[in-house]
């Protein structure tokens, strides 16, 4: 146990590094956009007002509020690898809240408004697609979906059963978001077999790499006088100058800069010492797989959570395709998912968490030619995603102790916990607002602000022991 402890709290100390240069191919990525993901400008700007490193939802939602909020602002994103080829281009493309487990963790008081916001930037991305040209619409293929949770065991469903009830109590204004559902109903009409209960909701789902990238492309031809995307310029190094702003290195030469905006997720640490161990990377696993006549009927307005004793899978639906989109596995992996915690290593697939996914779902709806939700994986690749010590984001200007720098104008929005597309959208936008001084920015919960009494109480023992407890290695 000593050594399983120690041996995890110093990954989670390490520096998360650049982006490897060579991940594993998100199905999400293909084809790659033509307009915006390698694109770059013909010589990296000498000056800017705003980097943001990062080029996934955050880094989009800052851009976006950033130029629509400002008509002069002159703003630059950097990006290691290709536009939009990390966390963004190969999640889940789920757009979900699960709200219903926050009082456990959280408490009634201290997670009503993480509630009502992870619930309102779900609303927040279908506005924004209402938005969007028909074209990017379409390939964005964002939309409202019903959702059900499956439980496999009797006490997962047992203490999510009673997690709804204490909701329901705790949050009067939200009672009925969704209906729990016994066995009997999941096999005869959601033809799930192989499990004890569920509960069924509302969500988002979406191509979030096609959406993100369109916006780009939206963004570059509305303001190409004063934006630029950096693609494969990764950041090197960062100083702090005497006229209180910053030098920044890349590859491909430097950029100076008033302020800049963390927007890298669990790579973030790599440029903010300060953060190593608050702040650190998890790699998940994703699949797309082949639907049958038994999935088609679903016609991507459906998506399921598959919760286990240790874990849940995610799956969505392609309303264009009828593909299936599933990843998860963390608890199913090597040493039950420890090995994940705290790599960064996208290059590869998790053999055992593959191994899993390729059969959940038919396990779960039933193996038979006439329950089989799937015919085999098409593709398979890794992600990392950011997660922190005390299981909340990071938003908000970084203090000192964190950056190891001079100067006050560097912020973050990071640490999502896998919940970046109910979180990513309006932290961005609260952090574009909040460097523009708008007197009442964008909301976010109190919880998620950046301090340095937060930092100080968060740690790599903290995300240690919390892995080790939650993953059943205590």
């Amino acid at each position: 146990m000593h050594s399983r402890f120690t041996g995890l709290r110093d990954r989670l100390n390490q520096d998360p590094g650049l982006p490897l240069s060579n991940p594993t191919t998100s199905y999400w990525q293909q084809p790659e956009s033509e307009q915006v993901a390698t694109i770059q400008s013909a010589s990296l700007p000498g000056e800017t007002d705003v980097v943001i490193i990062g080029s996934g939802i955050t880094g989009c939602s800052i851009a976006e509020h950033l130029l629509s909020n400002d008509g002069d602002v002159r703003v630059t994103v950097l990006e290691a690898r290709n536009i939009c080829s990390g966390a963004t281009g190969r999640n889940g493309g789920n757009i979900k809240a699960v709200p219903e487990h926050s009082i456990a963790e959280l408490g009634a008081e201290k997670a009503r408004d993480i509630v009502h916001f992870t619930l309102a930037n779900v609303e927040a991305l279908l506005k924004l697609n209402d938005g969007l040209s028909p074209a990017l619409q379409k390939a964005g293929e964002v939309r409202r979906v019903e959702t059900m949770n499956v439980f496999t065991t009797q006490a997962g469903f047992d203490e999510f059963s009673a997690a709804v009830r204490e909701f329901d109590d705790a949050y009067p204004e939200l009672r009925g978001r969704g209906r729990l559902v016994e066995r009997e109903e999941l096999g005869s009409k959601h033809g799930i077999h192989n499990a004890v209960g569920g509960y069924l909701a509302s969500a988002g789902a979406g191509w979030p790499y096609r959406l993100i990238t369109g916006i780009f492309a939206e963004l570059l031809q509305r303001h190409s006088d004063r934006f630029s995307i950096e693609a494969q310029t990764p950041v090197q190094n960062i100083d702090s100058t005497n006229a209180g702003g910053y030098l920044i290195q890349t590859s491909r030469g430097p950029i100076k800069a008033k302020t800049i905006i963390h927007a890298t997720n669990g790579h973030a640490a790599h440029l903010l010492p300060g953060l190593r161990g608050p702040l650190f990377p998890v790699r998940g696993q994703m699949t797309t797989q082949m639907p049958t006549a038994v999935s088609e009927k679903y016609a991507g307005g459906r998506s399921w959570s598959l919760t286990y004793d240790h874990g849940f899978d995610y799956v969505i639906q392609s309303p264009s395709s009828n593909e299936i989109f599933a990843g998860g596995g963390l608890g199913q992996a090597y040493e039950r998912g420890l090995a994940e915690i705290g790599n960064t290593d996208d290059s590869v697939n998790s053999v055992l968490a593959l191994a899993h996914m390729g059969g959940a779902m038919n396990a779960v709806f039933g193996i038979e030619p006439d329950r089989a939700m799937t015919s085999g994986v098409k593709s398979a690749w890794t992600g990392i995603m950011g997660f922190t010590s005390d299981g909340l984001p990071l938003v908000g200007r970084l203090p000192q102790e964190a950056t190891m720098r001079q100067g006050q104008g560097e912020w973050i929005s990071a640490g999502f916990n896998g919940y970046g597309m109910v979180n990513a959208w309006l932290c961005g936008k609260h952090v574009a607002e909040s460097v523009l001084d708008k007197e009442k920015p964008e909301f976010v919960p109190k919880a998620y602000e950046v301090s340095l009494e937060r930092l100080k109480g968060m740690s790599a023992d903290d995300g240690a022991n919390y892995w080790i407890a939650a993953l059943g290695l205590d």
